[in-house]
């Protein structure tokens, strides 16, 4: 070889023959191992077993795999004598891809980096949501927060009996509170003007009994619905305490008000049925009735009253949930999830966006392997299909070698329990081992064991090619 065609090879411009890495490659991929005849073999097998047992009258020294020398001379050599001619096939392949070890590298490098970029498009989600856990706390804690509201809720939501719990709208509750207190104003605000003279005033009192009868409704009716979570059988002793504190005091309340409202109400009727202008009253034309009367008219009037509370109360009693941790959880969950939503939309533009980059690189990618010589793709696929096929013949020659050992070791042993009990086996790591521990003991080849027996040296050798070429030319 010239010196220019070796400057030629030294950058990759060596041409090989299609049909001759072809025909070595399926000698590869075609190739089994010639395992022993399984009848003739189990026989061999029991065969030296039995003289092994018979002769064994010193304790007998196990290999560092647990085999004893006659298995290695019967079992173990005979068969992974046969990764030589393994070896021999794959030397050869080994041989006619070396010129091209650069081109086979820079081929298979972009084919790996395609096939990365396409497992990550098409874990992308999980890949995604893994990023934004470690670098984003809060979406972290949402999430963890929307899972676990939704667990909570999934966990009360069969409890009673597959229902969702009523929340509050508060858009349209609180209206309804206030305009329960708009008519309880409008039912108190003529005696209260007449009693006070004094819009303000008569205002301000007349709001704040509004108030206090809407603050009873709501929790009367609401205290009756849930009365066995808040303070029945249901709830705790401090629970109990709270709400019975709370319904106490709501209750004094709105007997304030009523008392407020009654005596208004009385002022009011005395004065216009039987208060006349001689006894200190402000009728100018005298009494018009009897005192029945006025207790008659408070009562009536007051009935008006009692009406907007009872009005509150019902509504309360039926728009809230019986069980008010049914409805908290369920709320909880609400939030939790529309929290996660906002999270789950930004993710997916996110998602968008990265999915449309590594398109973008695997296309690249792509036609970065199309614009090489067809050759290059070509001998990485056959290196990965000889691979494939050498990691079979390992786990096949593996289950040959595992089987006919733990077989010898059957026949051995059965035979030494009869005729030789008392004999030994020295083992590196358990020392003495009586025939039940050895029997008892894992027997297994490890697999690595014969990786190295197989293994020759990585399919592409560009310095051991060089060599030979350079020795070639000198």
């Amino acid at each position: 070889m010239s010196a220019k065609e070796l400057e030629k090879y030294q950058d990759d411009a060596v041409t090989i023959d299609d049909a001759e890495v072809k025909r070595v490659a399926e000698r590869c991929t075609s190739f089994r191992w010639s395992l022993p005849d399984d009848d003739n073999f189990l026989s061999e097998l029991r065969e030296k077993a039995t003289e092994e047992a018979r002769s064994s009258q010193s304790p007998v020294v196990l290999t560092k795999f647990g085999y004893t020398p006659e298995m290695e001379e019967l079992v173990f050599s005979r068969l992974v004598r046969q990764t030589a001619k393994w070896v021999e096939l794959k030397t050869e392949f080994i041989n006619i891809l070396s010129p091209h070890s650069e081109l086979l590298e820079e081929t298979a490098d972009i084919k790996e980096k395609k096939a990365n970029l396409e497992v990550q498009k098409n874990n992308l989600k999980p890949l995604v949501t893994r990023e934004w856990e470690e670098k984003k706390k809060t979406f972290r804690d949402d999430r963890k927060e929307a899972a676990d509201a939704e667990k909570e809720y999934n966990r009360l939501y069969e409890k009673h009996g597959n229902r969702h719990a009523k929340i509050i709208n508060y858009w349209f509750y609180i209206p309804l509170l206030a305009a329960i207190g708009l008519v309880e104003w409008l039912i108190n605000w003529e005696a209260a003007n007449a009693l006070f003279a004094q819009p303000y005033l008569a205002a301000g009192i007349v709001m704040v009994i509004a108030l206090a009868v809407a603050a009873a409704s709501h929790e009367h009716g609401t205290l009756v619905k849930q009365w066995s979570y808040r303070c029945g059988f249901m709830a705790d002793s401090a629970t109990r305490i709270r709400n019975y504190t709370a319904l106490g005091f709501t209750t004094l309340l709105f007997v304030a008000a009523m008392t407020l409202v009654g005596y208004m109400r009385y002022k009011l009727a005395y004065d216009d049925l039987v208060g006349g202008a001689a006894f200190g009253g402000s009728n100018p034309f005298g009494a018009r009735g009897t005192m029945s009367e006025v207790y008659t008219a408070v009562a009536m009037t007051l009935m008006g009253n009692l009406i907007v509370w009872i009005l509150g109360a019902m509504a309360a009693y039926w728009l809230h949930d019986s069980n008010p941790s049914f409805a908290d959880a369920r709320v909880r969950h609400l939030k939790a999830s529309a929290r996660f939503s906002a999270w789950s939309r930004r993710m997916e533009k996110a998602m968008r966006e990265k999915e449309q980059k590594l398109t973008v690189e695997i296309d690249e990618h792509n036609n970065a392997l199309n614009s090489r010589m067809r050759q290059g793709r070509l001998l990485v696929d056959m290196c990965e299909q000889v691979l494939d096929h050498e990691q079979m013949l390992l786990g096949r020659l593996k289950e040959a070698v595992d089987d006919s050992l733990k077989t010898y070791r059957r026949q051995l042993l059965a035979l030494i329990k009869v005729n030789n009990p008392e004999l030994r086996f020295v083992d590196a790591d358990s020392a003495n081992l009586n025939p039940m521990q050895y029997e008892a003991m894992e027997l297994e080849l490890p697999g690595e064991y014969l990786v190295q027996r197989m293994e020759f040296g990585p399919f592409i050798e560009r310095r051991a090619a060089k060599q030979r070429l350079a020795e070639e030319y000198a």
